[in-house]
């Protein structure tokens, strides 16, 4: 992956944030993740070439995230982004629901739901922080898809943190890729083996929600 130049600021620098949607897994040995992806389709609207960093775990929760944007080398590397990705609370939702199997207590699922929100709240108000004042950046949030789209109390616990997910959107540079709507009712050509993260399609689909929310801000950006 690119190393960023922070003496070409006429290079746009992309930082990915996130767990394993992130990181690509799915996808294949071979094949690129939405961020690959996506930074070709960036590349293609700014008529530039973007640099690019990764920062994912695969598992990674939404409050480990947030610890991670304290890290100086991430923070360094946000502070000089024109376009973050971020893919976050899955994998909270997971374990919540894993636990709602085995003892059917809903309040765990709201609790998860509460602090999921939160700390995506905190990521972004994070971000604001960190990045260079009066400086024009994107952020682009994903919310999340159903892979058990057969199991209806899951969709509807993450139609609700979806919903939190949304309004996030009243900051004028962050738009949510809904990638929930993308992937409904097409599961079955968009996740992979496991049946839990995209193949190669899904997450061209996931780039493709990304891109079409467009740049704003930045395509006059000297």
């Amino acid at each position: 992956m690119a190393l960023f130049d922070h003496c070409n600021s006429r290079v746009p620098h992309y930082v990915a944030l996130g767990d394993s949607l992130t990181v690509g897994v799915g996808a294949g040995i071979f094949n690129p993740g939405f961020v690959n992806i996506y930074r070709t389709m960036a590349e293609s609207a700014l008529s530039k070439p973007v640099l690019f960093k990764i920062y994912a775990k695969t598992g990674a929760t939404s409050k480990q995230i947030l610890n991670s944007l304290s890290f100086p080398e991430i923070a360094s590397h946000i502070r000089h982004s024109e376009i973050i990705t971020l893919t976050a609370g899955g994998n909270d939702l997971i374990q919540a629901g894993k636990d709602f199997l085995a003892n059917r207590n809903e309040n765990r699922l709201e609790e998860s739901l509460r602090h999921a929100s939160a700390n995506i709240s905190e990521i972004i108000h994070t971000i604001n922080q960190i990045h260079i004042a009066n400086d024009p950046f994107i952020l682009r949030i994903f919310n999340v898809y159903n892979p058990f789209p057969n199991i209806k109390f899951i969709d509807h616990w993450l139609q609700a943190f979806n919903a939190h997910l949304q309004n996030f959107s009243k900051y004028p540079h962050v738009k949510i890729a809904d990638i929930y709507t993308a992937f409904s009712g097409r599961q079955k050509f968009l996740l992979s083996l496991d049946h839990i993260h995209p193949n190669i399609l899904g997450y061209q689909v996931m780039a493709e929600t990304a891109n079409q929310l467009g740049y704003d801000g930045l395509l006059d950006k000297k």
